[in-house]
């Protein structure tokens, strides 16, 4: 239940989110997009988690990290910002019978913004600067063939075990976008977007929670580490923002 009510909560923000328009002396024009990106951590981490479960006989999620992000971008000609919604990923790609495996996933929600340092009318180079709010969970299952008199003889044995843990990530790096043509009837333009960036968490050292528990004798999840993301920006044309009717 409290997981419907966390993506409820994140699609509520991300949707109903936008930016407000400013004007003073200099006429200030601010467009509003969509875009979808895939980010990938490039150093391996979380070493000492992975071994203790090896010690455990639970066969350790991998090094590699990736995360489906989903934003909402608004900018200026000076200043872009996007909120993000954060889907992450470890992958653990094994076809073992009767072995324990941990599977790592990650639901969050963040901003990201900053200057633009070039903006002309193929590139802008910008400077993203951000935090994310995100809750990590590691899923420890196995995939035992059983009969359904073991099962039920000793049903616990083969539940899987859910841990939770949770930080604040700060960010900050460069990206750059290329700006395209494409489609130019339904797109006021499209960007192909990358960003190569740092993410540091702020919150110290967390310890994993299962429902009614604490476990003590984990190593913290680490995800310091450098960032590459790569995705398309899409600026629809303001008739396409709107319902399409009866006239």
């Amino acid at each position: 239940m409290k997981h419907k009510l966390l993506v409820s909560f994140l699609l509520s923000a991300f949707f109903t989110g936008s930016a407000s328009a400013q004007s003073d002396s200099t006429v200030r024009i601010f467009k509003t997009g969509m875009a979808v990106y895939a980010e990938f951590g490039l150093l391996p981490n979380n070493k000492t988690l992975r071994d203790q479960l090896s010690r455990l006989q639970v066969k350790p999620f991998t090094s590699f990290m990736g995360n489906l992000v989903l934003a909402r971008r608004t900018e200026s000609d000076r200043w872009f910002s996007e909120a993000r919604i954060i889907i992450m990923n470890s992958t653990n790609y094994t076809s073992d019978r009767d072995v324990r495996k941990a599977y790592l996933h990650g639901l969050g929600i963040g901003t990201d913004g900053g200057p633009k340092l070039v903006n002309n009318a193929r590139w802008n180079v910008t400077i993203p600067l951000g935090a994310d709010f995100m809750l990590y969970r590691m899923n420890i299952k196995s995939n035992a063939s059983v009969s359904a008199q073991q099962l039920l003889n000793n049903p616990a044995a083969y539940q899987a075990v859910k841990l939770y843990t949770g930080n604040i990530n700060l960010h900050g790096g460069i990206g750059v976008d290329y700006k395209m043509d494409f489609l130019p009837k339904i797109h006021e333009k499209v960007y192909l977007s990358g960003k190569l960036t740092y993410h540091q968490p702020i919150l110290g050292r967390r310890k994993w929670k299962g429902d009614n528990v604490t476990v003590d004798d984990l190593s913290r999840l680490k995800v310091n580490q450098i960032y590459a993301q790569i995705g398309l920006v899409f600026f629809p044309r303001p008739h396409m923002k709107k319902w399409g009717g009866m006239h």
